[in-house]
């Protein structure tokens, strides 16, 4: 695949500095700085928590080398706001939004970061979507003004943040995502801030308190052949921002609840069921367990469950006979229209 496709057109379109406005007119915060990131208590945005949570992470993991694109010219704000599911115009410089990139059918085809600068956007990914990312935006690259190049030497970390700030630099900025204060640096600087930040969150305590509090992942709980209102990423849709691709398969399933099974955060006593594990095993395969964890006596799970089970306090029977009690939508979900009981 070429390093590089450009295509040309004579209207200059690039942001104007000064103060930011979204889609809806409301005036852009600024990024949140690394120093002053501290830990809020968890509260679900639908439902109950679990009956207990596990260890919360603390200390700044090593995401490793970007995989990312740099999106530059002047209609790269304009294009990428075609491209992508949530509002780019929300996002401060320095700082990003989530969003979602969607085939014509509504079906994902990578989630991402995009992060906003002055003069060009970096959409940062999942190091096994990057290739199936770029192929599909090169598609969609006809007669706009930007260019869609690699972006090499740049590194991912994120910050779990305690009760205390980090003393951090105060330059450092980010964007605040559910598991924690997503960053995005040169790699010399990336090496710079894990050494004066030692301490590192443990990979199967992040992966727990991922699944207690309910963020999806890609290659567990979502694929290509997911929807959005389905898996709950309602947090990273704008329906204030214009169309975009797969807006109307989104649309149409938010306004008129034709979405059939949803993914739940559930809690179930005993040991925790792999992942595959059937729930509702008389409806077919749709109905499954996609992550698992141990917290004391009981295990906390995502999971995809029939839209007559996912009102809180439901019960979904697991293939092994035990009863699984709904909690709720995953983190950030809020129910929609004919989406959620």
């Amino acid at each position: 695949m070429s390093p590089q496709v450009t295509f040309k057109s004579n209207e200059d379109k690039a942001p104007q500095a000064g103060a930011l406005v979204d889609s809806a007119g409301k005036a852009v915060q600024a990024a949140p700085r690394l120093s002053e990131a501290v830990a809020r208590p968890y509260a679900p945005s639908h439902g109950m928590a679990p009956s207990s949570l596990p260890q919360r992470p603390v200390g700044l993991a090593d995401l490793g080398p970007a995989a990312a694109l740099r999106v530059t010219g002047p209609d790269r704000e304009k294009w990428l706001q075609g491209m992508q599911s949530n509002d780019l115009a929300a996002a401060p410089y320095g700082g990003a939004v989530a969003a979602l990139f969607l085939g014509g059918k509504g079906r994902l085809v990578a989630d991402g970061l995009l992060w906003r600068r002055p003069d060009e956007v970096i959409v940062t990914t999942e190091p096994t979507r990057i290739e199936a990312l770029r192929a599909h935006l090169d598609k969609l690259l006809i007669m706009e003004d930007c260019e869609l190049l690699e972006a090499p030497g740049l590194r991912r970390l994120r910050y779990f943040p305690s009760q205390t700030p980090p003393a951090a630099p105060p330059g450092i900025v980010g964007s605040a995502q559910p598991l924690g204060l997503e960053l995005l640096l040169p790699e010399d600087e990336a090496q710079a801030l894990l050494q004066s930040l030692p301490e590192r969150p443990v990979p199967e305590v992040i992966e727990a308190w991922r699944i207690a509090i309910g963020v999806p992942r890609w290659g567990t709980d979502l694929d290509e052949e997911t929807t959005p209102i389905e898996a709950g990423l309602d947090p990273m849709l704008s329906f204030s921002k214009g169309c975009y691709v797969g807006q109307e398969v989104v649309a149409m399933a938010t306004y008129r609840g034709r979405v059939a099974w949803n993914l739940v955060r559930l809690e179930v006593e005993g040991t925790a069921p792999p992942a595959g594990t059937r729930l509702d095993p008389q409806r077919g395969p749709k109905g499954r367990v996609t992550s698992s964890t141990q917290v004391g006596g009981a295990a906390v799970l995502l999971g995809y469950v029939h839209k007559e089970f996912i009102a809180p306090g439901s019960e979904v029977s697991l293939e092994d006979g035990r009863r699984t009690r709904v909690l709720g939508l995953p983190f950030g979900s809020l129910p929609g229209a004919g989406v959620c009981a």
